[in-house]
């Protein structure tokens, strides 16, 4: 009798003993995940790195950075993914109350409006030929336009544009508008002018002068006046000495 008492003994003991041992690994493998979550916090948090990683991507007038790339953003858009995802994992598998999600949610936000900007940045650049239009806030008029641009195709991305961007007001989105102004302007320009050059009206001459001294890309300028024959050629050429000579 005494013996069996000695095993039941025995057995409660290392049942508790387990028991013990089982909620001890248990609270370290808690400490441990949000120690982990708070690591991953510090990340995304204030001076963290990936938020100065996201932060590099525009200079402190907000104007996107000289020569970032889409790997820029593919890259940052997977740490913060594997961060997210990480962090929601150790949330349900410790139940653990903790809002490190939502703070990398916010950066992937902002990343986002990031990558918005400079896919349409990229959009406009490749409404010109060669080179690149829009740099770190510096819209380059010089460049040449594609060819066969319609005033319809100018307005399409101005609308696109107010729909995207709706609601946000800083540097970048007066730059973008004043450039999109200024290229729709530029477009009207040329197809009025190819327009009289192909009508050939000698009469036309003085506004065709007009509206070349308003273009902004010289080889524009050159590649217009070289489809130029006869009248129209010369009386073009001696308004153009008129207007040089006032």
């Amino acid at each position: 009798m005494k013996k069996k008492k000695w095993v039941v003994l025995v057995g409660v003991i290392a049942v508790a003993i387990g028991g013990w041992f089982y909620q001890e690994v248990k609270e370290n493998e808690v400490a441990e995940a949000q120690e982990e979550l708070k690591s991953n916090q510090q990340l995304v948090g204030k001076d963290g790195d990936l938020t100065l990683a996201v932060e590099r991507l525009e200079d402190a007038s907000g104007y996107l950075k000289m020569n970032i790339k889409e790997n820029d953003f593919t890259q940052l858009e997977a740490q913060l993914a594997a961060v997210k995802s990480e962090n929601n994992q150790l949330i349900a598998k410790y139940k653990l109350k903790s809002n490190a999600v939502r703070h990398v949610e916010r950066l992937e936000e902002r990343l986002s409006l990031l990558r918005q900007r400079f896919e349409f940045q990229e959009e406009i650049n490749q409404l010109f030929i060669d080179g690149t239009a829009i740099n770190q806030g510096v819209f380059n008029q010089k460049l040449v336009l594609k060819k066969d641009l319609t005033q319809l195709d100018i307005e399409k991305l101005e609308k696109s544009f107010e729909q995207m961007f709706e609601y946000q007001e800083d540097s970048w989105i007066t730059m973008m508008e004043q450039s999109l102004e200024a290229i729709l302007g530029q477009v009207i320009i040329i197809n009025n002018a190819s327009r009289m050059i192909a009508d050939s009206k000698v009469e036309d001459a003085k506004n065709l002068v007009i509206l070349l001294n308003n273009l902004t890309a010289t080889e524009t300028k050159m590649a217009l006046l070289s489809q130029m024959t006869g009248e129209l050629q010369e009386a073009v050429f001696e308004e153009l000495q008129l207007s040089n000579r006032l």
